[in-house]
């Protein structure tokens, strides 16, 4: 069953790509004022033209190669060894598809346990088996006749391929971060005032699309995580000032409430909760369509293709 996320504001936020004509549509729930207001002075100021700097493209096209190549190779000897193969796809593309990236990592973890009878290998009639099990009959002693599958990849010079399956599922996991998907307009650093500076909402929670601290200083909440517990340092930023800049994740939604030792402490200190972002909005259905979502901003990465926001109400 899909995850539940209550969505109470009619508030959408729409982010459009320039010449592909794709749109990902959010639901704002959070800091409603200062997204409408940031919109605004991006049109007000011709700096509603965001780019990804070809981030998510690059990074995608060497973690779908480095996945593919780690299948393929791993599957030179896989089948022969246990009766089955990691699935490989023509397209690579279909590689983001996080059903096959699941279904992936649960084929690796159970082959872990699979026993590998040399002996029957032997004698098997089928070619690539009977060899295989004659050279693993040379690298074990006659006593060693049943070895789990990865020390007898190991033998055979394949573990790292067979490792790099399961490391390769994560790192695409990964990819459609915060880190990488940050877009910013060419004037990015021509910062401006937030007018709510009295009145934001910043948490902890995992958001689809947030301003992130980008800009020098430490946030309330860093300053506790990092031990500045008298606010020794006046090196503060919390958010005081915008860049044309934004980020977006592709990871499930997630309340993260602050602790209550930073609450007690931030309360005794007379400071406002402030971390290092600003949640804005959450992407609509974002389970029933993140295979597409995450080749529509790699595609349009890849294309380096401009994009601009717009609020609809």
């Amino acid at each position: 069953m899909a995850p539940l996320l209550t969505i109470v504001s009619k508030m959408r936020l729409i982010l459009s790509f320039e010449n592909s004509g794709d749109e990902i549509p959010f639901q704002v729930h959070k800091n409603h004022d200062l997204i409408k207001f940031f919109v605004d002075q991006c049109n007000t100021t011709n700096n509603n033209n965001f780019d990804n700097l070809s981030k998510i493209a690059n990074s995608v096209d060497k973690r779908l190669t480095d996945l593919h190549w780690a299948i393929s190779k791993t599957n030179e000897v896989l089948y022969s060894l246990v009766g089955f193969n990691f699935e490989q796809k023509l397209n690579l593309l279909d590689y983001l598809n996080q059903d096959f990236l699941n279904s992936t990592h649960s084929i690796w973890v159970k082959s872990q346990q699979k026993i590998i009878d040399i002996d029957v290998l032997r004698n098997s009639s089928n070619h690539d088996q009977a060899r295989i099990g004659n050279i693993l009959h040379e690298m074990y002693p006659d006593e060693i006749r049943k070895v789990k599958l990865a020390p007898i990849l190991e033998k055979l010079g394949y573990l790292y391929f067979y490792e790099e399956v399961n490391m390769g599922v994560h790192r695409l996991e990964s990819l459609f971060n915060s880190n990488n998907m940050s877009f910013e307009s060419p004037e990015r650093y021509q910062v401006f005032d937030n007018p709510f500076i009295d009145s934001i909402d910043s948490t902890n929670e995992i958001c689809n699309f947030s301003f992130q601290y980008t800009f020098v200083g430490r946030q309330n909440y860093d300053k506790f995580k990092n031990f500045d517990i008298d606010l020794k340092c006046d090196d503060f930023y919390n958010f005081e000032t915008l860049e044309y800049s934004f980020n977006i994740n592709l990871e499930n939604p997630e309340t993260i409430e602050y602790s209550r030792e930073f609450t007690d402490w931030a309360t005794e200190k007379n400071v406002p909760f402030i971390s290092e972002s600003l949640p804005v909005a959450n992407i609509e259905d974002l389970y029933g369509n993140l295979t597409n979502y995450r080749k529509v901003f790699y595609e349009n990465s890849k294309q380096r293709n401009k994009s601009f926001l717009r609020i609809e109400e």
